[in-house]
């Protein structure tokens, strides 16, 4: 559970009941991933970014350790389909 917002109360404490009537504490996190996006508490978005960009340097390495000897127009077309797709 993560709490947007200036002022929020960290200390209120959630918690959900289970069929057999117990219950159970929510945990707080600092970020989530909602629909494929992270979101932190402060709405910045860096985990969401700094995924993205190692996503795009994962598929770079990809591409430079299995195509050695590539020409620039095969290489622009594995850049747009791989790389870019992800940022």
């Amino acid at each position: 559970m993560v709490s947007y917002g200036r002022n929020v109360d960290k200390s209120h404490t959630y918690k959900l009941a289970d069929s057999s009537n117990q219950d159970t504490a929510l945990e707080r996190g600092e970020k989530i991933k909602d629909m494929g996006v992270w979101f932190d508490e402060k709405l910045t978005f860096k985990e969401h970014i700094n995924h993205k960009i190692n996503v795009a340097y994962m598929m770079l390495g990809l591409i430079k350790r299995n195509f050695k000897y590539v020409t620039i127009p095969t290489f622009v077309m594995l850049y747009k389909s791989m790389v870019r797709s992800h940022i």
